[in-house]
């Protein structure tokens, strides 16, 4: 997301951003897209656009892969609102997304879809233990939910937590805690995603005198590592299915105002290439796929 419109970009050097809201001109006339996240394959995008005449102003759609459609994800019939990230899986049947509708202060919700109807949303984050339940990231084997939990509206006003749910909201369980990580100075930690080896996710660790925020890595077993450690300030991980994984960056050397550059970097942390070169993507939250 850039300016309240949406972009993708291949993963390599050197590749040039398409604008998809431009694309998605043709299904209405709109000022606001936002949040876009592929299914893992890519096939499929979910995104909050104010172009299809809801009645909210701004609500859930999908698109396929050559963006030849457009149209409303509606639960049980009815227009949503989000805000977050959503999640679709490889289908396109499948849409995970956050609402104030819960008995929380904001939950997932999961609807399915049956032919041209979406069903009615079914609540996944009832036995979380948190109250603002927000960013679903579906695991590879999309079987799983990895989110942000915490006592606050935004994660960065503290207090946040990276939780997991199963996809029938069974399996509510804390990933990592600010605790979790070593030498962490912030109390939150967010954005969890899966990777091959394990959960990425954002926190802090020292580097070179500072102590910025930077990618963690957190194995099915042993201790978390901060997989991006060169990278000086690094947030918003999501792992691609090869190993490599993308990020914010706003450390690079050159980058003097700090803008949340789009980065690609290696399974084994390294930098591969800078893909948004001085864009400020806005930090909201971005997705990966094949």
């Amino acid at each position: 997301s850039f300016h309240d419109k949406v972009f993708r970009t291949d993963a390599r050097a050197g590749a040039t951003p398409e604008n998809v809201s431009t694309a998605l001109a043709r299904f209405g006339t709109g000022t606001r897209d936002r949040w876009l996240i592929p299914s893992l394959d890519g096939a499929w995008l979910v995104l909050s656009t104010d172009r299809l005449s809801c009645s909210l102003g701004e609500c859930l759609a999908i698109a396929p892969r050559d963006l030849s459609s457009l149209s409303l994800v509606s639960p049980g019939g009815m227009e949503q609102s989000i805000e977050g990230t959503p999640a679709v899986d490889t289908t396109g049947s499948i849409v995970v997304y956050p609402s104030r509708e819960g008995p929380h202060e904001n939950d997932l919700w999961v609807t399915r879809k049956t032919g041209s109807t979406w069903g009615a949303p079914v609540l996944i984050t009832g036995s979380s233990t948190a109250q603002w339940n927000n960013m679903p990231a579906l695991s590879f084997d999309q079987q799983r939910v990895f989110f942000d939990c915490g006592a606050d509206t935004y994660p960065e006003s503290g207090n946040n937590d990276a939780c997991e749910v199963k996809l029938d909201g069974t399996g509510f369980r804390v990933l990592a805690r600010p605790s979790t990580l070593p030498n962490t100075r912030e109390n939150f930690v967010q954005f969890p995603h899966d990777s091959l080896d394990g959960v990425l996710l954002q926190g802090s660790w020292p580097i070179m005198g500072n102590s910025p925020e930077t990618i963690w890595l957190l194995p099915a077993t042993g201790a978390p590592t901060p997989v991006a450690r060169t990278f000086e300030n690094a947030v918003s991980p999501c792992g691609l299915r090869d190993g490599r994984f993308g990020m914010l960056w706003l450390g690079r050397m050159g980058n003097a105002a700090g803008k949340h550059e789009l980065t690609l970097a290696g399974r084994d942390g390294a930098l591969i290439s800078v893909l948004t070169p001085n864009v400020d993507v806005s930090d909201i939250g971005i997705g990966c796929s094949d």
